[in-house]
């Protein structure tokens, strides 16, 4: 019996070299070597987007700086339309992929009191051969609405929080001399009637998805090379 243990001890002692090495291995193999931001950024998408006039927003440094996106390219915009919508718009860039899907913007309105009341999946078409699933979530705080539309990109990916960029993205970029940026969008519109404010945030998410995934930016770093995972727009989102 005490033979026995033995070789199990000497057994377990030679494996715990080789497990170490392993682990560094897989990690060095899905850790980014480095990030190659786009060579554009939000601040030059128009003011004027379909029927919606938009003006810059002064930034929020608790926000802005908690967020982990690189500074420079933190855009935070109120646009408008004819019929007395207003949408808030945060896009942002990250050349630390994996804190920038950390913070997501449903646990940042948790925290600040919001219950969300809902949550689902719908598809933005950018052309006949790309759609781009997006999250949306409906919010309640003491009688107040709130509707939001949000979504990261990973070059082809499309992620939604921490767990998507699991092992599948991650080996998919794996020997890359460079990962592309994660790119942050997330929109937030006061609600009064559900129905109507989710055609008007979707129909305007739609409109900044065909700018932000223009060819200019699709051949350029960091943005979609194809189609993103395909969502079944009436499923409900993973808790």
């Amino acid at each position: 019996m005490t033979g026995n243990t033995a070789v199990r001890v000497y057994i377990v002692l030679a494996l715990l070299p080789l497990t170490w090495w392993a682990a560094r291995l897989m990690n060095a193999a899905i850790e980014p070597p480095g990030v190659d931001m786009p060579e554009w950024s939000f601040a030059e998408m128009p003011r004027l987007l379909g029927n919606w006039q938009g003006e810059d927003r002064e930034p929020d440094p608790r926000i802005d700086i908690a967020t982990e996106a690189k500074l420079d390219t933190i855009v935070n915009r109120t646009y408008r339309d004819n019929a007395g919508h207003f949408i808030n718009m945060h896009a942002a860039m990250f050349d630390n992929p994996k804190g920038g899907v950390y913070h997501s913007p449903l646990n940042c309105l948790r925290s600040q009191g919001w219950e969300k009341l809902s949550e689902t999946r719908s598809n933005l078409q950018i052309n006949d051969e790309l759609t781009l699933p997006v999250d949306v979530t409906y919010w309640d705080r003491k009688g107040e609405k709130l509707m939001v539309v949000y979504w990261y990109q990973l070059g082809e990916h499309v992620l939604f929080g921490r767990w998507d960029l699991g092992l599948k993205v991650r080996w998919s970029l794996a020997g890359k001399p460079a990962w592309p940026a994660l790119i942050k969008v997330m929109f937030t519109m006061p609600v009064s009637e559900p129905e109507e404010a989710k055609a008007a945030i979707l129909s305007f998410a739609e409109c900044v998805a065909k700018w932000e995934n223009q060819p200019r930016h699709r051949n350029g770093k960091g943005m979609l090379g194809t189609q993103g995972d395909a969502v079944d727009p009436n499923s409900a989102a993973p808790p």
